[in-house]
C-alpha cells in the first residue's frame, strides 16, 4: 500500500476509534442498546422493557426457576434483580462463589424463558442512602464519605462486567439505587467512574443511571459521559398511598379522590388507669362510633408514671371481623416487625419497643418512667358502622399515674386531592429530561400496595401505566414477592397472588 493512501486512511481510523459511538458499537450484535430515546433489540427494533422487581436474596431460600416462568407467563419481558453487595462480597475485593453460581443459574432460567435481566446494585458498600428499607436498615451511610467504599463499589461492578460481558440476556446494569450524595458533582463523578470500570471489561451492555436524591429532599436526573445509557426514576406518589410501609405519615387515600387523616376528636373511650404491679392481664373495651365519626384511632398513653407498663397482642375487631393494627394489611399487633410504616407511631422518649418481656413472640411495647407524656397510635382507620371491640394484654411494675388504652373517634382532616392530573404534574420533570436529552427513561420502581379500597389501587395503577405507555417509558413494578402481605404480588408459599385484580392490570399492560 502506498504511503499516501495510508496517510489518508489513518486519520479516518483514528476518528472511528475515538468516536463516542464506537465506544458502544464495537460488538453489539444480540445486545439491547440505546439509540436516541429508544432501546433497540437484536433485530434493531424498538423494545419497551416491562417487568417486575425481584430480590436476589429471595432466590436463596424462597424463589426458583418456577418463579421466572410465572413472570414470563404474565407477559413481562424483564426483571430488575435487586442485589445487596453483601451477597457478592465475602470481604473487601473478595467475592462469593456461591452467589455468583446462583446468579449464573438465574440468568440461565431467564434466558430459557426469554426474560431480560437488569442487575440493580440496590445496596452498595458503605451504604449509599439513609432510607433503604428493602435489604438492610442502617443508622448511618458512609459511601459518600470514604473512598474505600467507593473503590469496592467500582471493583464489584468491574467483577460483574468481567463475568457477564457476553451474556445477552442481561438488559443492563442499574448502577446505584437511590443514592443520596452531598452534591451533584459527587454523584456525577461516581457514576462516571463506575461507568469506566464497567466499560474496561464490557462495552456492550446498557448502563442505567438513576436520579440523585439529595439530603434536602430534592431529586435531579444527571447525565453522564456514556451514550449507551438509560436514565431512571422511581415513582412513589403519593407515598402515603402507594408505599405506606416506608412512611410514618399515615393517611387514608381514595384514588382518585381525597387523602385524609384524623381531624377533630369527637369522643374517646378508654380503659381505667393501669397502676400497681401485676403479671400479664387482659383488658378490653367495647364501643360503637358516635354520630359524625369518620376516623378511628387506637391509642396507648402514659403520663405521671414512675413505674413500667408493657403492652402486647393488641387486637381490634368490628362485629367480629378483625381490623389490622397498626396499619392496613400488615398486622403488627405484637410489635414483632421493625419497619417504619408497619410500626406504631410512637411519641416521647419513655416509650419503646423492647425485647425480652412479652406475652407472645419476642417483643412488647414498654413505657418506662413516663413522667411526661408518652404515646403510641395506630394508623387512621376508616370508621365502619358496628360494634368495636379492642383488647390487649398488659403487665405492670410499680406503675403510677395514668396509663391507658383507648379508642378515639374523629372527623376526617382532608390533606389534598390526588388524581391523574396530579400524577402527570409530579412526573413532568422526568419527561422533560427525556425530551431535552433524547434518552430513554425507565421507571425502575413504582407500586400501589394492596389497600382496603381495591378500587383505588386499580384506578391508580391504570392511570400510572397509561401515563408511562403514552410517554414510551420502560418500567418495573415493585415488587414480585414480599414477606409482607399486601406489598408483593405474591407472599409466603401461596401460589396465588395476594391481589389478582392488581396483577391483571399489570398483565394487560405487559402484553400490549
Amino acid at each position: 500500500m502506498k504511503i499516501q493512501t495510508l496517510l489518508k486512511i489513518i486519520p479516518f481510523v483514528a476518528i472511528v476509534l475515538l468516536s463516542p459511538q464506537s465506544f458502544t458499537s464495537s460488538n453489539t450484535a444480540g445486545f439491547l442498546r440505546v439509540s436516541g430515546d429508544k432501546v433497540l433489540d437484536a433485530s434493531d427494533k424498538p423494545i419497551l422493557l416491562r417487568g417486575l422487581n425481584i430480590a436476589f436474596k429471595d432466590f436463596k431460600d424462597v424463589l426458583g426457576e418456577a418463579d421466572i416462568k410465572k413472570i414470563a407467563d404474565t407477559g413481562a419481558n424483564s426483571i430488575r434483580l435487586v442485589m445487596n453487595y453483601r451477597d457478592f462480597e465475602t470481604s473487601s475485593f473478595e467475592y462469593n462463589k456461591e452467589s455468583f453460581s446462583l446468579l449464573n443459574s438465574l440468568l440461565d432460567w431467564c434466558k430459557k424463558y426469554r426474560i431480560y435481566v437488569i442487575l440493580d446494585m440496590h445496596l452498595a458498600p458503605g451504604i449509599q442512602n439513609p432510607h433503604d428499607f428493602v435489604v438492610h436498615r442502617e443508622r448511618t451511610y458512609e459511601f459518600w464519605k470514604k473512598k474505600e467504599y467507593r473503590k469496592r463499589f467500582y471493583a464489584l461492578w468491574a467483577e460483574i462486567a468481567k463475568r457477564y460481558a457476553g451474556r445477552k440476556i442481561i438488559a443492563g446494569y442499574d448502577l446505584l439505587n437511590e443514592g443520596v450524595p452531598p452534591r451533584k458533582e459527587d454523584y456525577i463523578e461516581v457514576m462516571n467512574t463506575a461507568a469506566k470500570s464497567i466499560r474496561s471489561h464490557d462495552k456492550n451492555h446498557i448502563l442505567i443511571v438513576q436520579e440523585a436524591f439529595f439530603p434536602d429532599g430534592r431529586k435531579e436526573i444527571l447525565p453522564i459521559d456514556d451514550r449507551n445509557t438509560m436514565y431512571s426514576i422511581h415513582f412513589f406518589y403519593p407515598p402515603q398511598f402507594t408505599f405506606f410501609t416506608t412512611t410514618r405519615e399515615r393517611t387514608i387515600t381514595r384514588y382518585p379522590g381525597e387523602m385524609v387523616t384524623s381531624g377533630d376528636k369527637i369522643d374517646e373511650v378508654r380503659t381505667e388507669a393501669l397502676t400497681g404491679s401485676s403479671g400479664w392481664r387482659k383488658l378490653s373495651i367495647s364501643a360503637a362510633p358516635p354520630e359524625g365519626a369518620e376516623i378511628l384511632m387506637v391509642n396507648i398513653s402514659s403520663m405521671r408514671n414512675r413505674g413500667a407498663v408493657w403492652f402486647d397482642d393488641i387486637h381490634l375487631e368490628v362485629d367480629g371481623q378483625p381490623v389490622d393494627l397498626p396499619s392496613p394489611l400488615v398486622p403488627n399487633n405484637s410489635f414483632e416487625i421493625d419497619y417504619p410504616g408497619i410500626n406504631w407511631d410512637t411519641k416521647g422518649s419513655c416509650i419503646t419497643v423492647t425485647k425480652g418481656v412479652s406475652k407472645t413472640g419476642r417483643y412488647s411495647l414498654a413505657l418506662f418512667d413516663c413522667n411526661v407524656h408518652g404515646s403510641a397510635q395506630s394508623s387512621p382507620i376508616e370508621v365502619r358502622r358496628g360494634q368495636y371491640l379492642l383488647s390487649a394484654w398488659y403487665k405492670s411494675e410499680d406503675a403510677t399515674g395514668d396509663t391507658h388504652l383507648s379508642l378515639s373517634w374523629h372527623r376526617k382532616n382532608v390533606l389534598k386531592s390526588v388524581d391523574k392530573k396530579a400524577l402527570l404534574e409530579k412526573i413532568d420533570y422526568a419527561l422533560r429530561f427525556k425530551s431535552k436529552y433524547n434518552v430513554p427513561l425507565y421507571v425502575g420502581e413504582f407500586t400501589a400496595h394492596a389497600n382496603p379500597s381495591t378500587d383505588s389501587v386499580i384506578n391508580y395503577l391504570k392511570d400510572v401505566l397509561d401515563i408511562m405507555k403514552n410517554a414510551g417509558l420502560h418500567w418495573s413494578y415493585w415488587t414480585y414477592y414480599s414477606e409482607y402481605r399486601g406489598v408483593g404480588i405474591f407472599t409466603g408459599s401461596s401460589p396465588q397472588p395476594v391481589d389478582p385484580e392488581r396483577l391483571d392490570v399489570l398483565k394487560r399492560h405487559m402484553q400490549q
